[in-house]
């Protein structure tokens, strides 16, 4: 989990919002004057949330999977850090409330499969990728667990998000990202903190494309900074 830098909200939104009944349940389906590359209209939840995708660097806010274009494939969803259940029709509707999350395996069978916003729920979090002080206590293991020392973030990490889910192999995901930025550098830049450097600020640019499992890699290349 990195920090996400936010942009400016889409028009789209901006103009929903001032209609009559606009709501976030509503802006499923609610017209938007456009069409995607198919010649197909979009509403403006699809706007908004590839908006968000492409903010995120193409990936989970939480657990940092990649996460297909909601026009390819509806495998995402927008995700309230203030729960759109508990909150006014204003906030539901507040850009800065809103991240792009996976779909958090939501169909498994068993709510130990499932994670990140499927998992949550409306369940409070102190955990907020817009707010990096939320996100200092946040580390990884070379096995490519995520865990803090803070017992209560500890919690929230596994218990509310289920960021170690053994059923999605996300400790697993992380390992592989590791390992195979570590074989890079241990094939040519071994020891180059230069190249260290460069690397994190090319993972940490908020226009660019991320890999997926950026978390572990930026703590990794801070750590040996």
């Amino acid at each position: 989990m990195i920090l996400i830098k936010k942009r400016q909200e889409p028009r789209v939104l901006r103009e929903y919002r001032k209609t009559i009944g606009a709501s976030y349940q509503n802006m499923h389906g609610a017209p938007s004057g456009r069409k995607d590359e198919d010649g197909k209209n979009e509403d403006v939840y699809s706007i908004v949330l590839n908006h968000l995708i492409d903010e995120q660097g193409g990936l989970c806010a939480y657990c940092m999977k990649r996460i297909p274009d909601y026009r390819k494939k509806p495998a995402a969803s927008i995700e309230h850090i203030d729960p759109q259940s508990k909150t006014s029709t204003e906030k539901a509707l507040d850009y800065s409330n809103m991240l792009a999350v996976c779909n958090g395996n939501r169909n498994a069978k068993t709510d130990d499969e499932i994670t990140c916003d499927a998992r949550r729920g409306n369940r409070h979090l102190d955990i907020n990728p817009l707010d990096g002080s939320t996100l200092i206590g946040i580390q990884y293991r070379n096995s490519g667990k995520i865990y803090s020392d803070d017992s209560e973030i500890d919690r929230q990490l596994n218990e509310v998000l289920n960021l170690n889910c053994e059923a999605m192999s996300l400790i697993k995901c992380r390992k592989s990202a590791l390992n195979k930025m570590l074989s890079i550098i241990e094939r040519r830049h071994k020891g180059d903190r230069e190249f260290y450097q460069r690397l994190l600020a090319e993972y940490e640019a908020s226009r660019t494309e991320k890999p997926p499992f950026v978390g572990i890699l930026i703590w990794w290349l801070k750590k040996h900074i």
